[in-house]
């Protein structure tokens, strides 16, 4: 297929399995894709899905038994996988959360999406990383915000010397939402300048841009403006490239976003 233009820092890859995303300024720090639709995902757990997450994970380099996952709930909670604390049975694990933060090097962190926005992040010396899954209530709830908290206070990162990616997930033009949902952003305590950025009117519908939300909560967590980077590439407007559940329903499969943890880098000095 002709894969659609991305932004110009991000660059299509061909795996064995189909069309990858990849973010170049964030390559520089960790292994990590966004995959398509080409690989066959579902939110259940079936012998296709579990074939094609050891697909994805040769992509990256890394075994099925150091792949680590959440069962997302669309929320805040963030899953902490610290260095020299990990249980045996963190591989098989799959508790509440919707971020995963660690600083054990070689783990895959993933999640899953097909509209949320899937943010990947890394330290630039190495040495933490995390995969995030923020859809309207994610984000509503300071997901990213939660997830680069973590990072500073459980494994000592900086946020300025962190790098952000945005992979594929429903964009500003295409996300119809209620007043309601405005309303639910309200209630949480996100100030009135912001929803007038986040939500705007087209065609006579109040619409949504998770992307600018997202963005701007990590400048807030402390990231630098110029190392948070977007695809711009809209979920619902690519159906040959993307699932979304806003177009296709029950139907629709899923994409992964993946991290590896990498090592941390040599002590300055």
């Amino acid at each position: 297929m002709t894969a659609p233009v991305a932004d110009p820092v991000f660059r299509w890859t061909s795996e064995l399995w189909g069309s990858a995303l990849r973010c170049v300024p964030l390559e520089s720090a960790a292994q990590h894709l966004f995959t398509t639709r080409q690989l066959p995902l579902r939110a259940t757990e079936d012998m296709q899905t579990r074939d094609a997450w050891g697909a994805t994970l040769a992509s990256v380099g890394v075994a099925p038994d150091h792949l680590m996952r959440v069962r997302q709930v669309h929320g805040s909670v963030v899953r902490l996988l610290a260095q020299g604390r990990i249980p045996d049975t963190a591989a098989r694990d799959r508790p509440d959360a919707d971020a995963i933060v660690s600083n054990q090097p070689g783990l895959a962190l993933a999640v899953l999406v097909a509209d949320c926005v899937p943010i990947l992040i890394a330290t630039r010396d190495g040495g933490a990383a995390a995969a995030i899954h923020a859809g309207w209530r994610g984000t509503c709830a300071r997901v990213v915000g939660a997830a680069v908290q973590t990072m500073v206070e459980a494994c000592g990162a900086d946020p300025s010397t962190m790098t952000a990616a945005l992979g594929p997930s429903i964009g500003p033009a295409d996300y119809e939402v209620g007043e309601s949902l405005m309303a639910a952003f309200r209630d949480a305590g996100h100030p009135r300048a912001s929803l007038d950025r986040w939500f705007g009117h087209a065609g006579g519908r109040r619409r949504l841009d998770l992307w600018s939300a997202n963005r701007e909560q990590l400048i807030g967590a402390g990231l630098q403006p110029d190392r948070i980077f977007g695809c711009g590439l809209s979920t619902l407007a690519h159906p040959r490239e993307f699932h979304s559940f806003r177009r296709d329903g029950a139907a629709a499969g899923r994409m992964a976003a993946i991290i590896v943890v990498p090592d941390r880098g040599p002590a300055a000095g």
